[in-house]
């Protein structure tokens, strides 16, 4: 009897367990039912078991991580319509439905000031210039939680090349993109932040999920073409950012014209599996049949 209360004890001690280890995946704010979100395949398995927070709308799906204070990924679709010519907003602010819900637990979304004076460009995940069919759905790209700490150099030529490429897609092949962007901390790059609370990734990967305009996620199997990257967040120079502060604050001085001085497909060093994405970001972003 003794024996199965013990083991009665160790069973409800697990569940425990294993409800805290979810508990954060079960939060979903934003304005759009996640059964509802067409900017994603497929929901990323949380392999990892970190933090998260969903926060559903109709320009993106993203995924934040309370513990680092940024996104783990944000997923959106690009089509046609979605590419338009209002240009960017440039109003950087606080998520408010995330400021909304941490403030319940004393705690605060990212603002514009934590960047301030850290010579990091405020790195657009769902990149703005996806999203410029509307003033709203342009400014809903300037959220702070849809950014990350990123070096001039990275933000500006490579991400963007990338960015260039897949608008492209769109524009000019008649495709339909899925992406799935986001940080990776596999070394340690230092913090940011007014608390000094914000860790600096170490890289950043994308996945780019290529459909003709006329497919659905259910065309999606082992023959579609995926791009999958992951770009180190150095400067130029390649060293990391904080080993060299002058030449990461020289480089956020400059215009974007000014440092992107690399060839348009210099991404394309960067290519990877899905599986080594998969792997190192620490969710499962597809499952190919």
């Amino acid at each position: 009897m003794k024996a199965i209360k013990k083991l009665v004890i160790i069973f409800g001690l697990q569940l425990l367990f294993l409800s805290l280890a979810f508990s954060d995946t079960q939060i979903v704010l934003g304005t759009v039912p996640l059964e509802r979100n067409q900017n994603i395949a497929i929901l990323p398995q949380n392999t990892n078991n970190v933090p998260e927070i969903l926060i559903s709308r109709d320009q993106y799906l993203l995924s934040f991580n309370k513990k680092n204070r940024l996104l783990n990924w944000v997923a959106w679709k690009i089509e046609a319509a979605d590419l338009g010519h209002v240009g960017r907003s440039n109003n950087f602010t606080a998520d408010q439905d995330l400021e909304n819900f941490l403030t319940k637990s004393s705690e605060h979304a990212v603002t514009p000031e934590d960047y301030q004076g850290s010579c990091f460009d405020r790195g657009h995940q769902c990149p703005s210039a996806d999203r410029d069919d509307s003033v709203e759905n342009n400014q809903m790209t300037f959220l702070m939680s849809n950014m990350i700490p990123q070096t001039a150099y990275l933000n500006r030529a490579i991400w963007e090349h990338l960015e260039s490429y897949t608008r492209d897609l769109v524009l000019n092949q008649g495709k339909k993109v899925y992406i799935v962007a986001g940080p990776i901390f596999d070394q340690d790059f230092g913090k940011i932040g007014i608390n000094k609370d914000i860790p600096i990734p170490s890289k950043d990967f994308k996945v780019v999920i290529v459909l003709d305009k006329n497919q659905t996620i259910s065309d999606i199997n082992s023959k579609t073409q995926i791009i999958a990257v992951v770009m180190p967040n150095l400067l130029k120079s390649g060293k990391k950012p904080l080993e060299d502060k002058v030449e990461l604050c020289s480089n956020k001085s400059l215009s974007a014209n000014s440092i992107n001085v690399s060839s348009s497909t210099d991404w394309e060093q960067y290519k990877t599996t899905l599986d080594e994405v998969e792997k190192i970001s620490g969710f499962k972003i597809l499952n190919l049949k």
